[in-house]
């Protein structure tokens, strides 16, 4: 077999792996589509059997669907109180998975419409693209009470009338830590040294003192190549 056919062949069997893969692909997504209608029809009936919920729950996951997720989105189909209320549980631990994937990139402190987007990219990867699932702010809100009512340490903070929720170990932002932050605001996401003098009539040490710290705890990361001085960015930011 010369070299021309063997490349022929290599390429005939990455098109057949490609076609195979793109129909398991489309397979998948049917049956994911036909798993969501049935939980739009029958999510009552779901949350009403154990025995039914199990079986449903192991076919999910049998096609990469999060139990979790379907879980959610199971109970914002329904009206009744005790199924929002399960909806709230579900996604007070979505809260606590979100908060523990970031924390090393926003220090613990994430703006809430920030984490309603990654909750609903979250629900879009694992569930269907076409996932109509409704998170709003005051569902966000009160799953966040109801992980204060188990003692866990998630505060809703107002910075700028931004709504943000605090999770880090930190007991407290301290008032120059927040009006760094509402400088950041102002800024478009970054602060500098020259600014903060200029803005609140700081000297150079509280400046250093209140930044340093800011960095060590991840609530601000450095830019050292934004212009002239360097430049202190809000986390959040940085993905926009």
């Amino acid at each position: 077999m010369n070299h021309s056919d063997r490349d022929a062949y290599l390429q005939l069997g990455e098109k057949l792996n490609q076609k195979h893969s793109d129909q398991l692909s489309t397979q998948l997504q049917i049956l994911r589509s036909v798993l969501i209608n049935f939980i739009n029809e029958n999510g009552e009936e779901i949350q009403k059997n154990p025995e039914f919920r199990s079986k449903f729950n192991e076919l999910s996951q049998s096609i990469g669907m999060d139990p979790l997720d379907v879980l959610i989105y199971s109970n914002s189909t329904t009206n009744q109180k005790e199924n929002y209320n399960n909806f709230l549980i579900g996604l007070s631990i979505k809260i606590v998975e979100v908060c523990q994937e970031t924390r090393d990139l926003n220090g613990g402190l994430i703006n809430l419409n920030e984490l309603i987007s990654i909750l609903k990219m979250s629900f879009e990867s694992t569930i269907s693209k076409d996932l109509n699932l409704k998170i709003e702010l005051k569902d966000i809100e009160k799953s966040i009470t109801k992980l204060k009512s188990m003692g866990k340490n998630y505060e809703i903070i107002t910075i700028n009338n931004i709504k943000w929720l605090k999770f880090s170990s930190i007991e407290n932002l301290s008032n120059d830590q927040i009006k760094i932050y509402e400088l950041c605001g102002f800024m478009g996401g970054f602060v500098t040294h020259r600014l903060i003098k200029d803005n609140f009539g700081w000297d150079g040490i509280r400046c250093k003192n209140v930044i340093d710290e800011m960095i060590m705890n991840g609530l601000l990361w450095v830019d050292s190549q934004g212009g002239e001085e360097w430049q202190y960015w809000e986390p959040s930011w940085i993905s926009h």
